[in-house]
């Protein structure tokens, strides 16, 4: 009976319940103690409380439901310093950008041809796919839509249709458990909020009442960070999403006349937490979660820039322009993002390959006006409705929740003064934590990366990693993304023996890799904390560290870095220095190694991947794609043994075992195999120098 107590789902009422209902069992036992009371008599009064309390707590929780009470949310965190304006609308704009947002009916008629479509499409009432759930994403667009109608030419019966419409989603709203259930749950209370604000006046109290407290309920029920938003911390993993960053921001400031407790809960989390650790966390300029999450990350963190920037009139964060100018060089010469840490553009659709970066730029543009990011945000409109709404949130750009619509294109767009473009060298340094260089033009790409700290979550343990590309991939990551918890990830791409990196080999696991014993022994890095996810940025720094950056260099003739990546192998190894060294009008690329092991017989080898096959002769190997190869030249150790590691059954090998990906994917960027470069006598010190020339093919 107590346990049954103690799952009231209104946290608030149910941490009181157990209080009370503690001291009351203490005080009964306490009279039986001194036998006044007999047991029976005692089971029978505890029994009668636990009855009254939970019909109290059904009495409650059915006056939730209907809308006649709320349960404030008592916030730990400071007041927010601004609050949403009187006037409405003041969710993603104010009355003073109604008259921008008409021009851009006719200023980008394609965005606006489709934003008629969905007003005048019929709701299909029915989720995409019904076993799954109710979530449809192209009604949820609709219904969006309509409600931008309405404030831009409101109409009173369209307006009551609406409304209901609205009502009847949420009331019916369920989807099975996982991650898309805060996804998908977290955009219906987006949509919600946007229909409460554009069309205030028209709602009832009864209305109110209902958006409400079902979106409450459904936030309750799917989000991951919990309802009020507790959970989950700010720099790793999913709190880093659209759950706080939007969809619960936007209820906030939609609901406050009637809810102020939700906007300072919410609000007040993002200015303590949010602000500061993004401020930190990306004053380089770049994620440890790779490009792909980071994309994806920071289109939430801008989302939460736009819908405060009504009240601010500043920006919220500042680190959004240097992120933004970041993306830059995260993208290869053929427009397809870098493949750095967890990479889900190489399985999805064709537009999120073609375009990665295109929804984030966009929402940078529209925050900063920066003409050059609105160029990079080329190819934003095939985001904005995708053909499938369904379970595959990836496969047509959707994201599950929209971070990108018509709606969002026609009210941004156009929201602060055009600025200039920034002139762009073909060289850029991204300093702590990432520790990484990169050297870009039409047909080149080096990566040279130290990867100062370790992310964890979607970042890969791929400290002192390069990767070049030339007209193709040439050296590059092995592997591919598709599963979090598939084998292929979690014992193959994510660790070392993956990239293009050192690795020393110890008999077995050692205290101070990070691994149990029964995973793969590769060699490679330590994993920090055993992976766990580091909760603040203090954290993150404190025992994520892997490498420091010993100097670097940018010029027309050198781009290079120096790092000390001792941190990242001291389980194995006393030193580490690696320095990379790309010549960019010799197209000379050198990698040179110092490594003192803890013991001699720990095999160092020094890793290349590749997409082909490649050909060995001596202390030469040449790498190869369709229009270029790499030729690499052993200089040191004089001796090495060169062994070549890869083909089929063999691709994606691991500790002697080979690793297939969950599902086939015709796509030869996941390689061949992997070159491993090792001295032939073992010793505590060895060094590494591999000098590789970029060659275009004849013909």
């Amino acid at each position: 009976l107590f346990i049954y107590v103690r799952i009231i789902p209104y946290k608030t009422f149910y941490v009181n319940t157990a209080v009370h209902f503690f001291r009351f069992s203490v005080l009964l036992f306490t009279l039986k103690l001194l036998t006044i009371f007999p047991l029976n008599v005692i089971i029978l009064v505890c029994v009668i409380w636990v009855l009254m309390t939970v019909s109290q707590r059904d009495n409650i929780n059915a006056k939730i439901h209907r809308g006649d009470m709320y349960i404030m949310l008592n916030s730990p965190y400071a007041k927010p310093l601004v609050a949403p304006s009187v006037a409405r609308p003041r969710l993603m704009l104010n009355p003073d950008d109604i008259e921008r947002v008409r021009n851009n009916l006719s200023r980008y008629p394609s965005v606006t041809s489709r934003w008629n479509e969905l007003c005048d499409s019929e709701l299909a009432k029915v989720g995409a796919t019904p076993d799954f759930g109710s979530y449809h994403l192209r009604d949820c667009l609709i219904i969006e839509a309509r409600a931008l109608k309405m404030l831009l030419d409101p109409d009173e019966s369209q307006i009551k249709q609406l409304i209901s419409d609205l009502c009847e989603m949420l009331q019916g709203f369920h989807v099975k458990d996982g991650i898309m259930g805060a996804r998908w749950g977290g955009h219906l209370i987006f949509i919600a909020a946007e229909v409460y604000d554009w069309c205030y006046s028209y709602l009832t109290d009864a209305d109110k009442e209902l958006i409400i407290s079902f979106c409450e309920k459904t936030a309750e029920a799917y989000m991951e960070m919990g309802y009020p938003p507790s959970r989950q911390m700010a720099i790793a993993g999913h709190g880093g999403e659209a759950q706080l960053l939007r969809d619960l921001l936007a209820f906030s400031i939609a609901v406050y006349d009637e809810r102020p407790d939700i906007y300072d809960f919410c609000a007040g989390r993002i200015f303590d937490e949010y602000v500061s650790e993004y401020n930190l966390m990306f004053a380089a300029g770049a994620s440890p979660q790779g490009p792909s999450y980071s994309a994806y990350r920071f289109t939430c963190m801008l989302w939460s820039e736009l819908l405060m920037r009504p009240m601010l009139k500043a920006p919220l964060y500042e680190s959004t322009e240097v992120m933004a100018d970041g993306f830059y060089y995260l993208r290869l010469p053929d427009g397809q993002a870098l493949p750095l840490g967890d990479n889900f553009y190489a399985t999805k659709s064709p537009n999120t390959r073609a375009y990665p970066f295109a929804v984030p730029m966009f929402l940078a543009w529209a925050c900063t006006g920066r003409d050059d990011f609105f160029e990079q945000a080329e190819g934003v409109e095939t985001y904005l409705v995708p053909e499938r709404c369904g379970i595959d949130y990836y496969k047509d750009g959707s994201w599950g929740e929209a971070l990108i619509s018509p709606v969002s294109y026609l009210v941004f767009a156009g929201l602060t003064e055009s600025k200039p473009s920034k002139k762009r060298e073909k060289w850029h340094h991204f300093g702590d934590p990432i520790g990484m260089s990169v050297y870009k033009d039409e047909d080149t790409f080096v990566l040279m990366k130290l990867g100062n700290y370790w992310g964890s979550n979607h970042d890969h343990l791929d400290t002192g990693c390069f990767q070049i590309w030339y007209k193709g991939t040439l050296a590059g990551d092995s592997g591919i993304y598709d599963n979090y918890h598939a084998p292929h990830r979690t014992r193959y791409i994510t660790r070392t023996c993956a990239h293009n990196c050192l690795t020393i080999r110890a008999p077995q696991h050692i205290e101070g890799s990070g691994f149990p014993a029964d995973r793969p022994n590769d060699g490679g890095t330590r994993r920090p904390r055993g992976a766990e996810e580091p909760k603040t940025y203090a954290i993150f720094r404190e025992f994520y560290h892997m490498a420091d950056t010993l100097w670097h260099l940018e010029s027309e003739d050198e781009v290079s870095i120096c790092g000390d990546l001792s941190d990242a192998y001291n389980h194995t190894c006393d030193k580490v220095i690696r320095k990379m060294q790309y010549f960019p009008k010799e197209k000379r690329f050198v990698v040179s190694d110092e490594v003192v092991s803890k013991c001699a017989d720990y095999k160092k080898e020094f890793l290349i991947h590749y997409e082909l096959e490649p050909e060995i002769s001596g202390n030469t190997v040449v790498l190869q794609n369709d229009r270029a190869r790499l030729v690499c030249h052993v200089k040191t150790p004089e001796d090495a043994t060169i062994t070549n590691l890869g083909g089929e059954g063999k691709r994606f090998m691991c500790d002697g075992v080979n690793y297939d990906p969950p599902h086939f994917f015709d796509n030869k960027d996941l390689g061949w195999g992997r070159v491993v470069i090792s001295p032939k006598i073992p010793a505590l010190v060895d060094n590494f120098v591999v000098e590789m020339t970029l060659e275009e093919k004849e013909n």
